[in-house]
């Protein structure tokens, strides 16, 4: 919510959706391999 308020409607760097960019990343993993071998063992 302070993201999107402080970016507003503002495109992102590189042409990104800015604040609608982010929370479609909101819940996914950056590391998805790192997230993946923890439950491996």
């Amino acid at each position: 919510m302070m993201v999107r308020r402080t970016i507003g409607t503002k495109p992102g760097t590189g042409g990104s959706d800015g604040a609608a960019y982010l929370t479609t990343t909101l819940f996914r993993p950056a590391f998805p391999d790192l997230w993946a071998i923890r439950t491996a063992f």
